[in-house]
């Protein structure tokens, strides 16, 4: 802290536009947030809602017809097994893509021993954690993020592995 900085307990200060709160003696970094990545967040929450009710809508009703292609086309899929892998992609290739932006997000707070990262916009004020309580924040999201992705990945390897060994035994 600068010499022309006033610190009140249990107030606000602000100084070099960084908002600074004292608890106990400790001064607590705020991280303001961003109107414009609050309004980008409502609207991408709100068309994601819209997109999911629609999918969500053609694939009850189409859900009941790729059954039946499947029953059909068994004897295809165990015959090229890779479809039945590239079937099984499809629905969890987003769960594999959101957990990788969320590994790479982690490894940055882990880097940065901040968290929130440095740069990232926030939609509501938040108490940066810095050093080792960031660190460790950032492990543990990194360990999730591989179980997740394993996990995800798993799928259709195990589909594969499945329709592959049944292509041996017929």
């Amino acid at each position: 802290m600068d010499e022309g900085d006033t610190v009140i307990t249990g107030h606000a200060v602000c100084y070099d536009g960084a908002i600074s709160v004292t608890e106990r003696g400790v001064m607590a970094h705020i991280q303001k947030a961003d109107p414009v990545a609050r309004r980008k967040a409502i609207k991408s929450i709100l068309i994601g809602l819209a997109v999911g009710a629609v999918l969500f809508l053609l694939f009850d009703g189409l859900i009941g017809n790729v059954n039946v292609w499947i029953e059909d086309n068994a004897e295809l899929l165990v015959e090229h097994h890779y479809l039945a892998f590239l079937l099984m992609l499809i629905p969890v290739a987003p769960v594999i893509g959101f957990s990788i932006y969320l590994l790479r997000y982690a490894g940055r707070i882990v880097q940065a021993e901040r968290f929130p990262p440095p740069d990232t916009q926030v939609i509501r004020d938040v108490r940066i954690i810095e050093g080792k309580a960031a660190v460790w924040r950032g492990r543990i999201a990194q360990i999730l993020c591989w179980i997740i992705l394993l996990a995800s990945v798993a799928i259709p390897l195990l589909i594969w592995i499945i329709f592959y060994s049944v292509s041996c035994v017929s």
